[in-house]
């Protein structure tokens, strides 16, 4: 038994630490390839301590973690204290309360605190930018505090109560009391508290997510837009130093634990004074370490001689300097050195609308697709453009200003093209039969590719593809062409392998999947990386012609500047060298002058005339239209299949349960037997 036991152990901590494992591994590799290890290198940390950007979002990870901790250790230690004072019952049910940030969903709570904190700087207080640090912190001290609380509690009861009042009865005020006797004792339980609430708050992303404003970012939730390339290995760098920081965070905790426990048994107590001593040097410590962070963090967001400008854009959409491509934030700032920009980043459409439609936020820059500009035309969300301060507007190509074409914006009035491409189809030419191309988007319901076919996981281009498959209008609103869609969509759920976005480039990269649909400017990324990949475009059937542009939200606060930045993203040469890094087709026919020659000619970016005419592009449906779609594209993501790829997901789940379940029966029986052996001595 006692084997068995350890033998399951042995395999649950490998299955944990075998991921961690390859990301240490990959840090250290010469190659940008994880299944291949080419050679040891210290490169990338090199990389990372070189890239301010990424030393700065750790910065504000830290600086939130280290605050959010201290004021969840003052405000648990003394909640813990008031709670055990209390009645058994009352005790009981504000312990239960206590429990509930914990077992509540993390995306309930980041939508809860988001809506609360918008409601109450918004609507009560008047303030446009309620979702700022200030919410953030709050956001991590409502999640943290339960921590401290639940592992104070235990010490409090644990202690001997007769001390405290055996102390008073020496002279002590309660307030002494507490300080001499009770802190010592409880004192594991408040670091190890602090601990857990450090490391929560260190490594959130989802409630910060849905709290963080424009004027603080935290480092998960910039490394999350990572996602939409290959990850820079500098980024698996980063990832072991923080796994290292928090691996060592536990050790000592355990370690702390252990010598409490030593301490006690040997009936030897840590006196009062070394205790106090302890206690002091790691409050001013953290205070200490709190403070530096907080004091460069706080002059970095508080410079007052610069106009701050909120650019918000799809994350990785670009140039940043890396790959050897010009860093166009830096650029505009060394040409405009009034203004300091605030970068951010969204990944989808229906974000970027969800968060300026809730309120709560000011940003100056947006670069939504088409139809969401329609939309947030419609409803009055965008502010219309001065172009007399974009003169570079004129390098604009004529037919993005032709009504015609520009149905999203077909007066010129709300805005400016960033970017344009197509949805296409990838494939792998070492395994897909370039004849069955033949079926266009047909292709991606044939059982011959089943479990090597991913799908598109975005309502509107799904739809848009069963639309052109089925030959109906991908604007349609006929809410029978809608249903007919959907029993298309389901049909082909049985070859897919999985609903993807931006998981789209390991997956296709590696082989591991032959065929799905995406946009030709990423295709080019995963061509790059991977020779053996190809795009194909289904000309008789139709595909989705796409266009993001540069518009100036109602909630902005720097309209010039705004405009300035757009300006100066429509010269040509700023057009072509950000082209050269995010691989998409440029509105300014000027702009191929400046990116790199096989851009510049792709038939992939830059498709011939007579090929973009058999395009169409998204128009703006009625909201109930839309959210039908969503509604329907749901249903269809959560319908059961009996054949392909779920059925091994199924499996995988069935076999891991039994081997959880296994392991929980051996754990109970032992503990059994060896109680039943100590009753009989």
């Amino acid at each position: 038994m006692k084997r068995t036991n350890r033998i399951f152990t042995v395999l649950i901590f490998i299955f944990l630490y075998i991921p961690m494992a390859v990301l240490v591994v990959a840090s250290f590799n010469t190659g940008k390839n994880i299944t291949v290890f080419e050679g040891f290198t210290l490169r990338q940390y090199a990389e990372l301590f070189r890239d301010e950007d990424l030393l700065a979002l750790l910065g504000n990870s830290l600086l939130i973690a280290v605050l959010s901790t201290l004021i969840c250790v003052g405000l648990g230690t003394v909640a813990a204290v008031g709670i055990h004072n209390l009645k058994p019952r009352m005790r009981k049910a504000v312990m239960s309360l206590t429990n509930i940030p914990m077992t509540n969903p993390d995306i309930v709570t980041g939508i809860s605190l988001s809506l609360l904190f918008v409601f109450v700087g918004s609507k009560m207080m008047g303030n446009d930018n309620s979702l700022n640090f200030g919410t953030l912190l709050i956001a991590h001290v409502t999640f943290g505090l339960p921590y401290v609380i639940l592992n104070v509690m235990p010490k409090l009861h644990q202690m001997d109560s007769s001390l405290t009042d055996a102390a008073m009865d020496l002279g002590c005020t309660p307030m002494q009391s507490f300080f001499k006797v009770t802190l010592p004792e409880i004192m594991p339980g408040i670091v190890t508290g602090g601990i857990m609430a450090f490391t929560m708050s260190l490594d959130d992303f989802v409630i910060s997510y849905f709290v963080i404003g424009f004027d603080f970012v935290t480092l998960p939730v910039e490394i999350y837009t990572y996602t939409r390339k290959a990850i820079p290995p500098k980024i698996y760098a980063m990832f072991t130093l923080l796994f290292l920081l928090i691996f060592g965070l536990m050790v000592a905790m355990n370690l702390m634990q252990l010598r409490s426990d030593r301490q006690k048994r040997s009936k030897r107590a840590v006196s009062d004074s070394k205790s106090k001593r302890i206690f002091k040097r790691v409050c001013a410590g953290l205070a200490a370490l709190a403070l530096v962070i907080g004091l460069g963090s706080f002059i970095g967001m508080t410079r007052q001689d610069k106009t701050v400008l909120n650019v918000y854009n799809w994350g990785m959409n670009i140039a940043d300097g890396s790959d050897d491509t010009m860093d166009i934030i830096a650029e505009f700032e060394r040409q405009n050195p009034d203004i300091d920009v605030r970068y951010s980043t969204y990944d989808s459409n229906e974000a970027l609308y969800s968060k300026l439609k809730n309120g709560g936020v000011t940003v100056d820059v947006i670069i939504p697709s088409d139809y969401m500009i329609a939309r947030m035309i419609d409803e009055g969300m965008l502010l219309e453009l001065n172009f007399d301060n974009i003169p570079n507007y004129q390098y604009v190509d004529e037919i993005f200003k032709d009504p015609n074409t520009r149905t999203y914006d077909p007066e010129n009035k709300y805005a400016v093209p960033y970017t344009w491409g197509t949805v296409g189809i990838i494939y792998n030419t070492k395994y897909v039969d370039e004849a069955d191309l033949a079926q266009g988007w047909g292709i991606l319901w044939d059982e011959k590719y089943a479990d090597k076919i991913l799908m598109i996981d975005n309502a509107r281009d799904a739809f848009g593809i069963a639309q052109y498959l089925l030959g109906y209008s991908v604007n349609t609103t006929d809410h029978d062409e809608l249903l007919a869609c959907v029993e298309k969509l389901k049909e082909q759920k049985s070859v897919v392998q999985q609903y993807v976005m931006d998981q789209i480039y390991t997956t296709m990269e590696n082989g591991e999947a032959w065929l799905a649909p995406y946009y030709a400017g990423d295709a080019m990324l995963m061509m790059d990386s991977n020779p053996d990949l190809a795009f194909y475009l289904p000309q008789d059937q139709g595909f989705n012609l796409f266009t993001d542009a540069m518009c100036i939200p109602s909630c902005a606060q720097e309209k010039e500047a705004a405009e300035r930045f757009i300006n100066f993203m429509t010269d040509p040469e700023i057009s072509g060298a950000n082209m050269d890094y995010i691989c998409y087709a440029s509105p300014i026919s000027e702009a191929k002058n400046y990116m790199e020659e096989y851009l510049a000619e792709s038939e992939v970016v830059y498709p011939p005339t007579e090929v973009q005419a058999k395009g169409t592009a998204f128009n703006f449906l009625p909201e109930e239209v839309s959210r039908e779609m969503d509604q329907l594209f749901m249903e269809v993501r959560s319908t059961d299949t009996a054949e392909g790829g779920g059925t091994e997901d199924v499996i995988f789940l069935i076999v891991l349960g039994a081997l959880a379940v296994a392991g929980v029966a051996f754990s109970v029986s032992s503990f059994v037997k060896k109680v039943k052996r100590k009753t009989k001595k």
